[in-house]
């Protein structure tokens, strides 16, 4: 199979690559930093927001008579932040890359996609969730992305085609690493929230849950490219204690969330 894979220099994009070149598939890589050589691999240094640069990538796909079998978007950025603290240039370039560059990247390709192939959108457990405070900007591209997902599948249907959603945990990676350091910076930065954010580092730390390693996440995706009718979602290592919350009413949950941040 030819499979086309953003964000695959590390974390669950190189985990996902890995497996598919390891079992002989030819993988065209796409990121921001170079990834390393390989046989069955071509890979390409390109921003998602730049859609000049997509189109060189395709033009390549073209010019070498090639056709994608599977589309896997993996390229994402998380940030821990107050909503009402955080710059514009912040905001968007999330919004860009989590949402936009995902559009953008199944836009460019899609007319290089088999008769019978598949998208696969990867988002995150919290797509399926109401958002938690300082993790809302990245909530929000995250269930804008799977509400993209579902509306895509719903077009690609029509056409036999398949569009997937992987909504995994917390994953061992540099981004779950990432999101630590972004909300011990909020708890020392923050104006309005000094003692609620500093509550919730605690309480992050607490019950965050021990991250998976990427891999296992990418035998999931490797295994469900494989299925001829694979499920519309998948979900991997979802934290209990979010899932028990979001059974509750929104008002309700804003009680709790308050009372807690508050003490």
């Amino acid at each position: 199979m030819n499979i086309l894979i953003t964000g695959a220099a590390s974390g669950i994009g190189k985990a996902v690559m890995d497996c598919f070149l390891n079992n002989d598939h030819n993988v065209y890589a796409i990121d921001i930093i170079k990834i390393d050589e390989h046989k069955n691999l071509t890979s390409f240094i390109v921003n998602i927001k730049e859609e000049t640069s997509l189109n060189y990538v395709k033009q390549y796909l073209i010019d070498n008579d090639i056709k994608l079998d599977i589309i896997i978007n993996i390229a994402g950025i998380h940030k821990m932040t107050s909503l009402v603290e955080n710059s514009f240039d912040n905001i968007k370039n999330l919004i860009d890359i989590n949402l936009i560059g995902t559009m953008l990247v199944n836009n460019v390709f899609y007319s290089l996609l088999t008769e019978k192939g598949k998208i696969m959108i990867v988002t995150s457990e919290v797509a399926a969730f109401d958002p938690l405070p300082f993790n809302g900007l990245y909530t929000v591209s995250k269930n804008a992305l799977d509400s993209y997902a579902q509306a895509l599948r719903q077009e690609l249907n029509l056409l036999g085609q398949k569009v997937i959603t992987i909504r995994p945990g917390a994953i061992e990676t540099k981004l779950s690493a990432n999101s630590m350091i972004d909300t011990e910076y909020l708890a020392n930065n923050t104006v309005l929230y000094k003692k609620q954010a500093k509550n919730f580092l605690g309480i992050a730390k607490k019950f965050m849950g021990k991250p998976i390693k990427p891999i296992k996440v990418a035998k999931l995706i490797y295994i469900v490219s494989l299925k001829k009718h694979p499920k519309l979602n998948y979900s991997i290592h979802s934290n209990l204690g979010l899932v028990l919350l979001n059974l509750l009413p929104r008002r309700m949950q804003c009680f709790i969330i308050k009372l807690i941040l508050n003490k």
